[in-house]
């Protein structure tokens, strides 16, 4: 799809953010044209930089390399096995004639897809107490930081481990959507400041998210995690980001992604929920952005929630996924952090502020929070 067609569709974007006329639309083509300079590699001198360790990116572009982002923009809405992907997930949790779990072959397909993206899997096992003890696997990809490995930031997402007929539609679009931002990143073949991690989180379904362990088994380097860009809008038009009560998170994130102003996913909101796979990050103070949505234009015109296999338009999903791409690189890349880890106390306060600490009690979760078993550790 060309670029003005491109920009002309995410215009039209439902939300609190008005759309962007065909006016303002014919100024942005130039601009986001002029971003990549006339060369015949424009990615070559910041390869060169990052493999010498020293500053990649122009004193302008110093957020986010300004040749980075139309190329990732342009791996996101070129040839992409991302509906590919869709499908052979659906497919491997619905089809009741393998022998092994469902579990067992999401987690396959997540391995391979990741593989195929060109990023290095692996699986993290957990246990869930409240089912005998059976473990449960996440599946994790990192793309190495070339100056500060070992600080990172994380983009996740649910992988559904039950057959379509239970309304997991929206998390293998999801799922879908990770694996294909990373592979838009690895495309490039550049490597931000920061490691990006790529988490596929299971056990959903079963009382204890994986993201929550994920949180808790990852205590030890959480004062490294830059944030974590959790998607929740299923096959759903992102229109930008919750910051989950984190005020002063914002305009770090607003710099980061500058590049995408065009792409309009800059809708956000500051109220923080529970039952997402978010949750536990914000418990751990660690800056968590949660993917917002609207409704999209389905193949029979018909806007619903939860669309079914093949009714949803692949471009919006593309679309999604250049912005969780440039997103996660922009803050990977930032020379300083959008927001700090909060303490203990910080988060307690933001669970009062927020309405979580109500929503905890009642839920029965607030003892799970004192006791230090959830949560940002006393």
């Amino acid at each position: 799809m060309k670029l003005a067609s491109f920009l002309w569709i995410i215009a039209r974007r439902t939300g609190i953010t008005s759309g962007l006329s065909a006016m303002v639309l014919a100024a942005v083509v130039p601009t986001m044209a002029q971003l990549a300079p006339a060369e015949p590699d424009p990615l070559a001198r910041i390869r060169d930089a990052a493999k010498s360790n020293v500053q990649a990116c122009s004193a302008t572009g110093e957020m986010l390399c300004e040749q980075v982002a139309p190329k990732l923009i342009a791996n996101a809405q070129g040839d992409s096995p991302l509906e590919e992907n869709f499908r052979r997930l659906t497919d491997a949790t619905n089809d009741l004639r393998q022998g092994n779990s469902p579990d067992e072959r999401a987690v396959a397909w997540a391995i391979a897809a990741f593989h195929s993206a060109g990023v290095n899997a692996h699986v993290e096992s957990y246990s869930n107490p409240k089912s005998s003890g059976r473990e449960r696997q996440n599946v994790v990809a990192e793309f190495r930081g070339r100056e500060k490995p070992d600080e990172w930031v994380l983009v996740g997402a649910h992988l559904s481990t039950w057959g379509e007929g239970h309304g997991t539609s929206g998390y293998n679009c999801e799922a879908a959507m990770v694996v294909d931002a990373a592979r838009d990143i690895s495309l490039t073949g550049v490597h931000a400041r920061r490691s990006i991690r790529f988490v596929l989180f299971t056990g959903q379904e079963q009382d204890m998210p994986g993201s929550w362990a994920y949180a808790r088994s990852h205590r030890a380097d959480l004062d490294q995690a830059r944030a974590a860009i959790i998607l929740g809008s299923g096959c759903m038009r992102m229109t930008g980001y919750s910051l989950e009560g984190r005020r002063d998170i914002e305009p770090g994130l607003r710099e980061a992604m500058k590049p995408i102003d065009p792409l309009g996913a800059d809708n956000y909101v500051y109220a923080a929920a529970m039952g997402n796979d978010d949750f536990d990050f914000v418990l751990e103070g660690v800056p968590t952005l949660g993917a917002l949505s609207a409704p999209v234009a389905l193949a029979h015109n018909s806007p619903v929630p939860n669309p079914a296999p093949g009714k949803f338009e692949i471009s919006d999903l593309k679309r999604n996924t250049a912005i969780i791409a440039v997103t996660a690189f922009g803050i990977a890349e930032r020379s300083a952090p959008i927001g700090s880890r909060q303490s203990r106390a910080e988060v307690e306060y933001l669970l009062k502020t927020t309405g979580l600490e109500q929503l905890m009690k009642g839920a029965n979760i607030w003892p799970l929070w004192e006791s230090g078993e959830r949560g940002r550790m006393p």
